[in-house]
């Protein structure tokens, strides 16, 4: 339900500032290490003109300024956090509108949406130390186009087993943008711009969340089926697919004329593409050369990353290599906060994608419930249960249709954290970070314990969206915080492997309301109430 972006820097990331962080509220990092003569200090050998010449990165960029370039760049990359939104919790809807095609049980409806989590959770972290290897641009265009392949090839699988095993392939190419995107779009804006830009991506989050099923509620009222063999239909729940893969190819196209990033590539001493690449910023910007600015060369990052980490050809010396930079997390005195926090996230993930995939199913639930009387939404699910136990011992027609309460529903919620992201950085302002994620998971705790008791449906929904939204919202400043206790050269991979974990606990939640939801919803819904209890709890003991 969150954007669970992650920098997965597996070198020792100098240049983090904000791309390090794969958070929309992370402030850029103060202490990192600033490149040496940042104000044309001399250089032996070098004359003079080309010493007054040499000018820092962030230096560059003020100059450039604010523009067109910068916009591109963020839009791109707010379409690649879409279709990661998208691919993902799509599914909500899929599950529903393909039931009949599949006859899918809960089960198999929690295990065709954990497919795609599964596969970002396992190669998340393959993609970031690609990103650092082959480049950024070219790990968001292969991970992009690769899984917009595999969601096309989904949309003609015959039966349940291979649709699943195409959706997890498309989740394995979504963690290419869903761990890149951050450190792509940070890299391409000085320093001050990092916090507002990335709350402006993080917007597109929201927005991707009211496009699944406003899209959703206009391709599944269409009525047809096409009969392309004797056992296999193409009905309109596959090509919606298609429509939920348009904002990453869209954004494929346009990354094929963007160039590399210029940070990335000044980190590995590229020093001419670095400038060929600024040079492109500033031409998009002011419609002129660098060198009509007085920029000739840029200063090359002074970072400390090892270079046996790029050009190591030895998968067993890349394995220890990432192991020696990771290890220091779990050593003091980083182990003890790094692990709450890494508690914290699975919790947060758990309640928030793990009940999010089945937000739609429920209220859909709950909007075709039968019941004369306002009952709880419990009793609801256990209504529902029961008449599909009668609908399989009858000849009765299956039924995968979706209620239109249940898309205005799920748009509500998408607005929902659209509103959020506006807000939550005036918030933490006011109330300071720890305090509001403290209150935020106070609130979703208190509105899933009404859960219990409420009987009018429009309380139920009101508090089931609450109950989805604040933890969402507390995974951005979960993740600001885990960037301010660690030190720099620790902090992109603390990030990346906090949300590591929480992706993967997503699919074990998903699991959990599949098994349990229609045969002891009380526990299920006692279940999460307890997980966000607890993450609160542990957020107290945190020096954040």
């Amino acid at each position: 339900m969150s954007p669970h972006n992650t920098y997965c820097d597996t070198k020792l990331p100098i240049e983090l500032d904000c791309s390090a962080n794969s958070t929309p509220n992370v402030e850029s990092v103060e202490n990192a290490p600033s490149a040496p003569n940042t104000k044309g200090s001399a250089v032996p050998g070098a004359s003079q003109d080309t010493q007054a010449l040499q000018h820092d990165y962030d230096t560059v960029l003020d100059l450039i300024g604010f523009g067109c370039a910068q916009w591109v760049v963020l839009i791109t990359s707010g379409l690649l956090l879409m279709t990661v939104i998208n691919e993902t919790m799509g599914m909500s809807i899929i599950t529903i509108a393909s039931q009949c095609d599949f006859a899918s049980t809960s089960v198999d409806k929690a295990i065709m949406s954990a497919a795609s989590f599964a596969g970002i959770g396992l190669f998340s972290y393959i993609w970031g130390y690609l990103s650092d290897t082959i480049g950024r641009r070219r790990v968001l265009v292969y991970a992009t186009f690769g899984s917009c392949l595999f969601s096309v090839i989904s949309m003609f699988m015959p039966n349940f087993w291979l649709y699943v095993f195409m959706r997890f392939m498309v989740g394995s190419c979504v963690a290419g943008p869903s761990s890149t995107t951050y450190a792509f779009l940070g890299e391409f804006h000085a320093r001050r711009h990092c916090a507002l830009i990335m709350n402006y991506a993080s917007l597109f989050v929201g927005v991707g969340m009211t496009y699944v099923p406003a899209i959703g509620w206009l391709v599944l009222s269409m009525d047809w089926s096409v009969q392309l063999s004797d056992n296999f239909a193409f009905r309109p729940w596959r090509l919606l697919m298609l429509f939920n893969l348009l904002p990453g190819l869209i954004a494929g196209f346009i990354l094929l004329v963007l160039p590399e990033s210029p940070k990335l590539l000044l980190s590995v001493h590229k020093d001419e593409e670095a400038l060929a690449a600024v040079n492109w910023i500033c031409k998009r910007n002011t419609g002129k050369d660098l060198e009509q600015f007085g920029v000739k060369k840029i200063k090359a990052e002074n970072t400390m990353a090892d270079k046996g980490h790029i050009t190591s050809k030895s998968c067993f010396e890349t394995v220890k290599h990432i192991w020696q930079e990771t290890r220091p997390l779990l050593q003091r005195p980083y182990v003890l906060n790094f692990l709450v926090c890494c508690v914290i996230m699975c919790g947060l993930f758990i309640s928030s994608n793990g009940m999010g995939l089945w937000f739609t199913e429920i209220q859909n639930r709950v909007s075709m419930s039968t019941s004369e009387n306002q009952v709880t939404i419990c009793n609801i699910i256990a209504d529902t249960f029961q008449d599909k136990v009668d609908l399989t011992n009858s000849t009765k027609t299956c039924v995968d249709e979706i209620s239109t309460r249940s898309y205005i529903d799920s748009i509500s919620l998408g607005l929902c954290f659209v509103v959020g992201y506006l807000l939550i950085g005036g918030v933490i302002k006011l109330f300071g970070r720890k305090a509001t994620i403290i209150g935020s998971m106070f609130l979703s705790t208190v509105c899933c314990v009404a859960l219990f008791w409420l009987l009018d449906p429009i309380a139920i929904v009101v508090c089931l969206i609450v109950f989805l939204t604040m933890p969402g919202l507390c995974v951005s400043m979960l993740g600001s915080a885990v960037v301010d206790l660690v030190p720099t050269h620790l902090r992109g991979k603390a990030v990346c492997i906090c949300l590591l974990l929480g992706r993967t606990s997503s699919i074990f939640g998903s699991n959990l309301i599949g098994v349990l939801l229609e045969s002891s919803c009380e526990l299920t819904f006692g279940l999460f109430t307890a997980c966000v209890l607890i993450c609160m709890l542990l957020t107290v003991t945190l020096p954040i």
